[in-house]
């Protein structure tokens, strides 16, 4: 671990938008610019053709992967939901083999 601190220019905020299942750049702001990179991202979100947005702090150096600053409520509810399908799904899936358990017939040794 090194003793020198984190600075804040060290970074910078990327307005990313999802169009067409992909996330794409549409604008770069410096480290504390974090509420202008917040219009841009909310006023990108409502665009047409645009499937949600979201901004990221980006490091300059590459050396510290990037973190999700703000997210689209809408794609944040969309990740909901398919998290709670996914968990459905294995729910069914587990009752369906302990019922298959269940039936199965008792091994006599």
């Amino acid at each position: 671990m090194t003793d020198q601190p984190k600075r804040d220019d060290d970074f910078f905020l990327g307005v990313m938008i999802l169009k067409e299942n992909k996330w794409w750049p549409h604008s770069k702001f410096a480290s504390g610019e974090l509420g202008h990179a917040l219009m841009k991202a909310e006023e990108a979100d409502t665009a047409p053709g645009i499937e949600g947005s979201k901004i990221v702090k980006i490091s300059k150096s590459g050396a510290v992967p990037e973190k999700e600053m703000w997210i689209s409520p809408r794609i944040k509810a969309r990740a909901e939901a398919d998290k709670a399908k996914q968990l459905r799904s294995g729910m069914q899936q587990t009752n369906a083999n302990l019922a298959a358990a269940r039936r199965a017939p008792i091994k006599k040794k």
